[in-house]
C-alpha cells in the first residue's frame, strides 16, 4: 500500500469518509496528539486498530464526536458532562461515562466494558471528518502500543508507513500530549489521565470533589498501562547531570555546562510548561534517533500540565 501524506482540502475531507465507509483506517491530526481513525461502529475497523498498533485489547479507546448530540446517542449524560462539555468542549478533556444499552458502538472499542469514553476534538479538520461520517471515530494514538507519541505527520509514517492509505498533515500538534481524562459517572470525578486540562482547571468550574485513581486495577481509559510513550533507548529522568554518552532534554535553565560534548535540547528555555507539553514527544524522538545510549531529562515541575510531563515521563521510563 502506498501511504499519502496530504494537506487538509475538500477532495482530502471526501478521501476519509470513503476509507472509514469502507472500514479502513487512517491517521487524523487533533490538538493533542495524531490518532489512528476508524468507524467506532464497526468491529471489524476496530480489530483493525488493534492489530496495526500491536495494542491490548484490554485497553479501551476514546471516541471522538463532533456534538454533545452524537454523545447522546449511545452513552447515559449527566449533570456534570453537560456542565464540563459547555466549560472544555471542544477541547483536550475526556470523560467516562455509562453506555445506553442496544447501542451501536463496537464492544472492542470499549474492550467490552459498560463505559464509554468520549471526546470533542478542538481541531477543526477532525471535527469536520467526524460531521461528515456523521459516525463517532474511535482514535488512539497512531503509533505502535508502548512507543513515542506522534505529533506530527512524520511521526506517523515513521511507525506506520505503507501500512494505512492515508495521513493529513495538520502541522504539529498545539498541545503536544494526549488528553486528560477523567471518570463522571459518580457525584465524584476521578482522573484516570493527567493532560492538558488541569485539576486545577476542573475544579475552578464544579462543586464536587476530584481524586486520582488509586487502587483499581480496571483499565478504564488509555493512559494506564504503567510501560508507554517509550523511546527505545534507555530514560533517566529527573537527573541534572548528564551521563557517559547520552543525549540531554532540560528544561529552563537546567542545562549541561559547557563541558558536555553531547547533543542537548531544552523543553521550554523560558519555564512554560505548556511549551514543554508540546516539545515532549517531538524532542523525545529526536533525541531517540542519536547515536547516543541513555536520553537524561531534567526535572520537571510538577503542577499544572507538568503532572502530566512527569506521568508520560515516569511511564516511559519504567
Amino acid at each position: 500500500m502506498t501511504t499519502n501524506i496530504k494537506k487538509y482540502s475538500g477532495k482530502v475531507i471526501q478521501q476519509a469518509y470513503e476509507i472509514l465507509s469502507n472500514g479502513e483506517l487512517l491517521a487524523i491530526p487533533s490538538e493533542t496528539v495524531y490518532g489512528l481513525g476508524a468507524d467506532a461502529t464497526s468491529d471489524s475497523a476496530i480489530s483493525k486498530i488493534y492489530k496495526l498498533k500491536k495494542r491490548p485489547h484490554i485497553n479501551p479507546l476514546i471516541l471522538h464526536v463532533s456534538s454533545i448530540h452524537m454523545v447522546e446517542q449511545f452513552a447515559e449524560t449527566n449533570p456534570l458532562f453537560y456542565l464540563l462539555s459547555n466549560y472544555f468542549w471542544p477541547g483536550p478533556l475526556t470523560m467516562i461515562l455509562n453506555q445506553k444499552k442496544n447501542n451501536n458502538i463496537s464492544e472492542l472499542a470499549t474492550s467490552n466494558l459498560s463505559s464509554v469514553a468520549v471526546r470533542l476534538p478542538d481541531n477543526k479538520i477532525f471535527q469536520n471528518i467526524i460531521e461528515k461520517f456523521n459516525n463517532p471515530i474511535a482514535a488512539p494514538s497512531a503509533n505502535i502500543s508502548g512507543n513515542i507519541s506522534p505529533t506530527d505527520p512524520y511521526h506517523v509514517y515513521e511507525d506506520f508507513g505503507k501500512e494505512i492509505e492515508l495521513i493529513i498533515d495538520g502541522g504539529q500538534s498545539e498541545k503536544g500530549v494526549e488528553s486528560t481524562v477523567i471518570d463522571i459517572r459518580s457525584k465524584e470525578i476521578v482522573i484516570l489521565r493527567y493532560g492538558p486540562i488541569t485539576q486545577k482547571m476542573i475544579e475552578n468550574k464544579v462543586d464536587c470533589k476530584i481524586k486520582k485513581n488509586v487502587g483499581n486495577k480496571k483499565i478504564l481509559s488509555p493512559g494506564q498501562m504503567f510501560k508507554h510513550y517509550s523511546p527505545s533507548k534507555k530514560l533517566i529522568i529527573n537527573s541534572i547531570k548528564p551521563t557517559k554518552n547520552c543525549s540531554f532534554l532540560g528544561f529552563s535553565n537546567i542545562m549541561p555546562d559547557e563541558k558536555f560534548d553531547g547533543i542537548a535540547l531544552n523543553l521550554s528555555n523560558s519555564g512554560d510548561l505548556n511549551e514543554a507539553a508540546s516539545n515532549l514527544f517531538k524532542m523525545l524522538r529526536f533525541l531517540d534517533k542519536t547515536d547516543t545510549q541513555e536520553i537524561v531529562v531534567a526535572p520537571i515541575p510538577n503542577k499544572d500540565v507538568g503532572f502530566a510531563i512527569n506521568d508520560k515521563l515516569k511511564r516511559a521510563s519504567s
